[in-house]
């Protein structure tokens, strides 16, 4: 038995030397190389720098001042920092719901068999998510202007009351919710008539032998058929109000009284005034913030989503 054991112990060892004297492929390791080169020099050292950077006081030139976590504190007790995710919670609160309704009630009106001038329609609603931000929300303030604006000029001329888009905290905030809503619809309906059209008209058909009228089957098979497209549509739309910053910028610069102060905002007024280490820690809590959404969104869909 022990010579066995010997003998198996020398084969493993000439094994392994075997294997170790060949010759390893090196193509296989250059053709994944640029993905490597580039994932470090553009993602993994800008994060790892970052994080480094958050850890101290900094204003881009000069010597860094180690503070630890005084940076996540500092923003975590700023009253302008919970103003700024109060804002952003509302702007939530108008944009994705009210976003994600419209989108879906247009992407069924396009998807019905015998509605004509489908393809103009949805050219004009996927307009907003292929002009540029800046313009549309330079677009947005000109709309909104109390003095030459063409909204109050029409509603002045109608005798009604004009609105204080820009001067009025609530509507200042409506204001901005509106062009973000105006500028995501367009794509949520493109993704809500991609999914309509791959349910089978059988299910429909089926549901109207049964009696089944509009709105019930709409409830009962549309809307259930296409929660994994309102959860996705919700997460990519929620990332984007949480870093919401050109609307606001542009349209009420984020007045008044920092009503229209968002997150994305309020990180760009850090940078601006060069406190690159508070910056840099607002991100991270922003990223932070984002996750838990996103975790959140995903694990209550297993409760409502259907396979």
């Amino acid at each position: 038995m022990t010579q066995l054991y010997q003998q198996d112990a020398v084969g493993a060892i000439r094994e392994l030397s075997t294997r170790r004297g060949r010759r390893v492929p090196v193509a296989p390791y250059l053709y994944v190389a640029p993905f490597f080169v580039v994932f470090s020099a553009f993602f993994a050292y800008p994060v790892a720098y970052s994080v480094y950077v958050s850890l101290h006081s900094w204003s881009g030139v000069g010597p860094m001042k180690w503070v630890g976590w005084g940076n996540y504190t500092f923003a975590l007790r700023d009253a302008y920092f919970w103003g700024a995710f109060k804002t952003t919670a509302i702007l939530w609160l108008e944009v994705i719901p009210l976003g994600i309704v419209l989108a879906l009630l247009i992407a069924v009106v396009l998807n019905r068999r015998r509605f004509r001038g489908r393809s103009v329609a949805l050219v004009l609603y996927l307009l907003p998510a292929v002009i540029s931000i800046v313009a549309s929300s330079l677009v947005f303030k000109i709309l909104y202007d109390p003095i030459a604006g063409p909204i109050d000029v029409t509603l002045g001329g109608l005798g009604l009351p004009r609105i204080p888009w820009l001067s009025d905290e609530a509507w200042a905030r409506i204001a901005i919710g509106l062009v973000r809503l105006w500028e995501s619809i367009g794509l949520s309906t493109l993704f809500f008539l991609a999914s309509l059209q791959h349910i089978s008209h059988e299910i429909y058909d089926a549901a109207s032998v049964d009696g089944g009228g509009p709105i019930r089957t709409f409830w009962s098979i549309t809307v259930p058929l296409l929660v994994r497209t309102i959860l996705f549509l919700t997460v990519v739309n929620t990332l984007a109000v949480l870093g919401l910053f050109a609307e606001p910028q542009l349209v009420t610069s984020g007045g008044p009284n920092n009503a229209t102060t968002t997150l994305g905002l309020y990180l760009y007024n850090m940078i601006n005034g060069l406190d690159l280490g508070t910056a840099s820690a607002v991100s991270f809590i922003m990223s932070a913030f984002m996750m838990i959404v996103s975790i959140a969104l995903f694990v209550t869909a297993r409760h409502w989503a259907t396979d």
